[in-house]
């Protein structure tokens, strides 16, 4: 029992230590941060060099985000363009598919017009005789 108790408060006291450690970790990350955003806010005073660097860099990034732009327009032109084509591709083949029905149809309903000659009709008949005297 006396070795569950010492085990519960050597937990406790290397918690303890672990949040004192975080804690401070967080108050020098905390005071960093302060410091960074008060010469961000006071402005630190760039070199003319560094003016000069920092627009050109800000041109390149221009440059690069204007190329991307047309890049993504003319992809998205030419898969417009794709899709268009496809689309008339399938509504041709629907009016071809369409035209063949209807030209099974046509062939159908002439074939039902069409007399039957008798003599033709019967000579593809068989007569069975079944029984006697049939």
């Amino acid at each position: 029992m006396a070795d569950l108790g010492s085990g519960i408060k050597q937990v406790a006291e290397e918690t303890a230590e672990v949040v004192k450690e975080v804690t401070e970790e967080v108050k020098d990350s905390l005071g960093q941060a302060l410091e960074q955003g008060a010469q961000s806010a006071t402005g630190t005073q760039l070199t003319p060099q560094q003016i000069q660097q920092k627009q050109a860099d800000d041109q390149k990034k221009i440059a690069e985000a204007r190329r991307k732009i047309a890049f993504y327009q003319q992809t998205d032109q030419a898969q417009k363009m794709v899709r268009q084509q496809n689309k008339q591709k399938e509504m041709q083949r629907i009016q071809v598919q369409q035209q063949e029905k209807q030209v099974i149809e046509i062939k159908k309903e002439e074939k039902k017009k069409q007399p039957v000659n008798p003599v033709v009709a019967y000579a593809g008949k068989v007569e069975f005789k079944r029984g006697v005297g049939g």
